[in-house]
């Protein structure tokens, strides 16, 4: 690891950080005898990375804080054409940690630390929306947006993902029927279709642990994975969570299909988009999604 470069990226307002997290983090390396570079995700030096990249050293971005930390790093790598040519290493501090879970990382700091700087990278794909924004996890529009936009912070520093059911409250209170909005979409087969659905999914990776769907919805499958919700009362969120992790078919509650590239026409959506734990306001009527193959290289 002489000629590997660090570059430690740290969100002190991450969900769960503790007071002592960021010292701990800085007095890592150096521990280990390895030089790093210390920065916010915006304070980054882009012209020493551009610099270690032409020099032939490997250069391995460490980034600790939440799921939204990771996808801005990864943002803004992508941005400026950086992302294949880096590694990264996620050191889970914040407060649902759902990217830690997909990749089978441990949460504890030491050893999260560790398997960061000797652990083996994987190529994982990357979601792209509208040439601008990248997800590692999922793009979530609609009413189930609006429990993991707005489950409240202090709930989410307490329990973490617990939190998102802590705030299912929203989703017992919502009108199905009326929040539902018209989206139209290639199919990949050159048809055009045409549905109403109160939630739209487009997955890049979603497991928790070892609840693997039987759908494999996977980061290194070369394709994204796009749903949408149709039921029409509460419960009925029950079986299209069944349908997600045990079924393949389409139901009358849950449509999926895989697709590399996918451009959605929206009708009537006034609801929150969310991106990897990041609430996102700039979307627009007409969404590009596109799959970036094996785009970034993440340590687990």
């Amino acid at each position: 690891m002489t000629d590997r470069r660090y570059y430690a990226i740290y969100n002190e307002n991450a969900g769960r950080s503790r007071a002592d997290a960021l010292a701990r983090f800085r007095k890592f390396f150096p521990s280990r005898g390895l030089q790093a570079q210390f920065s916010t995700a915006d304070g980054c030096n882009w012209d020493d990375v551009r610099k270690d990249i032409a020099e032939g050293q490997d250069v391995r971005f460490v980034v600790a804080g939440g799921d939204g930390t990771l996808r801005l790093v990864m943002e803004r790598l992508w941005e400026r054409d950086l992302l294949d040519k880096v590694t990264m290493a996620f050191v889970p501090l914040g407060s649902a940690n759902i990217a830690a879970l997909c990749l089978g990382l441990p949460r504890a700091l030491p050893r999260a630390l560790e398997l960061a700087i000797s652990g083996t990278p994987r190529a994982v794909d990357i979601g792209l929306i509208n040439n601008r924004h990248v997800f590692f996890i999922a793009a979530i529009f609609g009413a189930v947006s609006e429990v993991t936009v707005n489950a409240r912070r202090s709930l989410k520093q307490r329990f973490g993902g617990l939190a998102y059911l802590l705030s299912i409250d929203r989703l017992l209170r919502n009108d199905y029927r009326g929040s539902e909005f018209q989206l139209s979409y290639d199919d990949g087969a050159g048809d055009r279709q045409e549905i109403s659905s109160h939630s739209m999914i487009v997955c890049n990776q979603l497991s928790f642990g070892r609840l693997k769907p039987a759908r494999a919805v996977l980061a290194d499958d070369k394709h994204l994975d796009f749903f949408t919700l149709h039921n029409t009362r509460f419960w009925g969120l029950v079986p299209a969570l069944w349908d997600y992790f045990r079924g393949k078919a389409d139901s009358r509650v849950l449509r999926h299909r895989p697709f590399e590239r996918a451009v959605c026409k929206l009708q009537g959506f006034k609801g929150s988009v969310h991106l990897d734990g990041d609430k996102c306001v700039e979307i627009g009527d007409t969404v590009d999604f596109r799959v970036m193959p094996h785009m970034a290289r993440i340590v687990c």
